[in-house]
């Protein structure tokens, strides 16, 4: 099993550099979505600012004058590729421009590196404009081919006699291309290429320059990191063309001995990588890490996480004018290139354990391949580890686990994925290979993770069977729900054989299925690579002490939305919101008003609980319920001497609200309960006026285009002593998507909440 830990130990390894002048800066810009952005924006309007009047980028001469290769339409290739991919149109006139310079016979070049780019630029474009440049792309993959039959590449594609490890990866990388857009590749080649690249591969696992003669062994150089990645990279290439039917058996070891050790010298050797100037400059390596990485899957190469560990050395090393690598565009285009490709979405993560977990190594790559059409953006996966932190987890809510042994989880092990799921996250489970000992053990699993909730079979006209496609239940899915949103979803069809084989002809349901998953579970809002959804905890200088109110019925359907609620909080007003038999992140499943024969711990409070020191308290569920008569009038009682009560529908459920209303009702007359107007101080607050929020696609179709707030409120004159939400507020707590939800999104429902916090804190609320 590969190492793979939370400390990111090579983030600040990076700014030891000494070989280079920009790395001497330093690491002052935190690691941020919004800081990630404005690099993205400055390099982006830095390439535009290299655009000559002719729709052309300067070009790039390698090696000192007199230059031994000027790469006249290299650059401009790249720039087009970069931009495009960066989410620059293809229709934009700049780009236009560039296309039309590039197409001209007189501006072509027979330039490895050139060629590989075109190559790249043509298969991006081309996606959004109908394919107008396939003759172009089919073109110079042919002309890739014939310069390197057999995977060798050399500098020009006339040069076949000699080649190194640099243009091979460069060639090889333009005829993937190639395939990607559905070009057929004769199977010879890649089977050649992977035999070149194992053959160059040295002893320790890595790779280095590796000069060598069509017909000779070569002259072998010491591993480095650029080289490594180079070789690792191709290798997967390779294999996604020629091995994908090799993993059918589960019996079937799925380690290829040259991947691993190659991915073994990344372990030990990634942040050594990162301490000393790499030959061609770290922009370069970065993009051969950026491959690797979205290649392999893994988060971490060793105790490092490879995209915090380049996006931090870049948004520390940009200049001013957005520019990297001594003012070259091709540097700048290989920063920007990493930090876009590096952070797109992470579609599904894949959980590595101790026992077959890998059957189908490349499944989930194959189905992110096909889903790309679906889903209308380009996508990643990623393994995660039982050793890692789980708020590391969350670049994906779903943690798919397969398998066809038992998977024997240890204790630790059940409460790392009970805290996830917890976070937000969701627990996608497949049966491989008929597999009953995995299925019947992910099953056991599922009791002790949410007791109280039930694994129930999907129908026909689930969702997860009809959503996006009609899959005539060809997945049989089970589902774990809390009411709001899965937990848990189980198949015992071995869907990942077919991604594994990208059967996508013969066993296309097996796609939609999944795909159907992913848009249940994230109604297609997706996240970034890295991005930061469970908040660490901050220091607070003010508490507040707080309730959840416990009833016969599901209470409390999310049990960390009133922990994440405080860390946000202190966070950003440095309250504490200290509530009753709160759980921690690791904490047991939520139990119910009764104890059950297990001996977990209830969580929240009775009504009759209530204290005067408690200034606040939440009452949720997700469906109708009543109180006994002593609960309500204790209720009534507190809210009257001042306390205040927020109660929401979790989801958007009709019968919590309407139980909610008929109770409200009885202890305070059916026309007590009203809109609660926009002037009210719970809106107006100062630096934190609410004027407009925004709602979940479901509740957008239901209400239209509304964008004020619809709480309703109980008044005592004109302060709140009872807020009813129709509109989910708990999931929006959490933080998650979910499709079919109900109510405000996530920053909204937070903003809501955040101000009746502020509210209930003031010594003389605001009149």
């Amino acid at each position: 099993m590969r190492l793979a830990i939370s400390q990111i130990t090579g983030i600040v390894a990076l700014f030891a550099f000494t070989s280079n002048a920009a790395a001497q800066r330093s690491a002052d810009i935190p690691l941020t979505d919004q800081n990630i952005e404005k690099s993205i924006t400055k390099a982006v309007e830095y390439i535009f600012s290299r655009q000559k009047d002719d729709g052309s980028w300067p070009p790039y001469e390698k090696g000192q004058p007199p230059s031994q290769f000027i790469y006249k339409e290299g650059p401009t290739a790249m720039s087009i590729y970069a931009l495009v991919a960066s989410g620059v149109p293809a229709k934009d006139p700049r780009i236009a421009k560039a296309l039309d310079w590039m197409v001209k016979p007189e501006n072509q070049c027979d330039l490895i590196y050139s060629v590989a780019f075109r190559c790249m630029a043509w298969y991006t474009v081309n996606k959004q404009l109908d394919n107008k440049y396939m003759k172009q792309l089919s073109a110079d993959t042919d002309l890739l081919i014939k310069a390197g039959p057999d995977g060798l590449y050399n500098y020009t594609c006339l040069a076949r006699d000699v080649g190194d490890s640099s243009n091979s990866q460069y060639g090889l990388y333009g005829v993937w291309t190639g395939a990607r857009a559905g070009i057929e590749i004769n199977k010879d080649y890649w089977d050649k290429c992977l035999k070149r690249w194992i053959k160059a591969q040295n002893d320790d696992g890595g790779w280095g320059y590796y000069l060598t003669e069509r017909r000779g062994e070569g002259t072998r150089a010491a591993s480095y990191g650029g080289m490594t990645v180079a070789g690792i990279a191709s290798l997967f290439v390779c294999i996604d063309w020629l091995h994908m039917d090799k993993f059918i058996k589960c019996q079937v070891s799925s380690e290829i001995a040259a991947v691993k050790k190659g991915l073994d010298w990344m372990d030990k050797n990634f942040p050594q990588s990162l301490r000393a100037q790499p030959p061609y400059g770290f922009n370069y390596y970065f993009y051969g890490v950026e491959r690797v990485g979205l290649a392999s899957g893994y988060k971490y190469f060793g105790a490092t996480d490879w995209y915090k560990a380049g996006a931090s050395w870049l948004l520390n090393s940009q200049q001013p004018d957005g520019h990297w690598l001594d003012e070259q565009v091709h540097g700048t285009n290989y920063g920007l290139l990493f930090l876009i490709r590096g952070r797109l979405p992470v579609l599904i993560n894949r959980l590595e354990y101790n026992g077959d977990w890998n059957n189908r190594p490349r499944a989930l790559a194959n189905f992110c391949r096909w889903s790309e059409k679906t889903f209308e953006t380009e996508s990643n996966w990623q393994i995660i580890t039982l050793k890692s932190d789980v708020n590391e987890w969350h670049d994906a809510p779903i943690l798919t686990i397969t398998g066809s042994k038992d998977p024997k989880f240890s204790a630790e092990d059940i409460e790392k994925l009970r805290a996830f799921v917890h976070q937000g996250g969701m627990l996608f489970s497949i049966t491989e290979c008929g597999g009953t000992p995995f299925g019947t053990g992910m099953k056991n699993l599922y009791k002790k993770l949410f007791p109280r909730y039930e694994l129930a079979a999907c129908g026909r006209d689930h969702p997860l069977n009809t959503l996006l496609y009609k899959s005539g239940a060809a997945a049989r899915f089970s589902e774990i729900s809390n009411g709001i949103r899965p937990l848990a979803i189980h198949s015992d069809v071995d869907l990942p054989v077919s991604w594994q084989q990208y059967q996508v002809a013969t066993a296309k349901s097996s796609f939609e299925a999944a795909a159907n998953v992913v848009m249940y579970v994230t109604d297609k809002q997706f996240r970034f690579r890295g991005s930061k959804v469970w908040p660490d905890q901050a220091p607070a200088d003010r508490k507040i002490k707080a309730a959840r109110i416990r009833y016969a019925g599901n209470y409390d359907p999310e049990p960390l939305a009133l922990e994440r609620l405080s860390r946000l909080m202190a966070q950003s007003h440095k309250i504490q919101i200290d509530y009753d038999s709160a759980i921690s992140a690791s904490a047991p499943a939520l139990q119910g008003a009764t104890p059950p024969a297990s001996s977990m711990p209830i969580t929240g409070i009775l009504t009759t609980q209530l204290t005067a020191d408690i200034k606040l308290a939440f009452l949720t569920g997700t469906g109708g319920f009543k109180l006994p008569d002593d609960e309500k009038e204790a209720l009534k009682k507190w809210a009257d001497a001042g306390g205040l009560l927020v109660m929401d529908a979790a989801g958007g459920g009709k019968g919590f609200t309407d139980s909610a209303k008929e109770l409200l009702a009885e202890l305070y007359g059916p026309d007590a309960l009203l809109p609660m107007p926009m002037s009210s101080p719970i809106y107006q607050m100062k630096d934190m006026t609410i004027e407009k929020v925004r709602y979940r696609k479901t509740t957008r179709s239901r209400i239209g285009g509304m964008t004020e707030p619809r709480l309703m409120s109980v008044q005592d004159i004109d302060k709140p002593k009872v807020i009813l939400s129709a509109e989910d507020l708990t999931a929006g707590m959490v933080g998650y998507s979910s499709w079919g939800l109900d109510g405000y999104d996530a920053p909204s429902a937070f903003n809501i909440i955040r101000n009746i916090v502020v509210y209930v804190m003031m010594d003389k609320p605001v009149r």
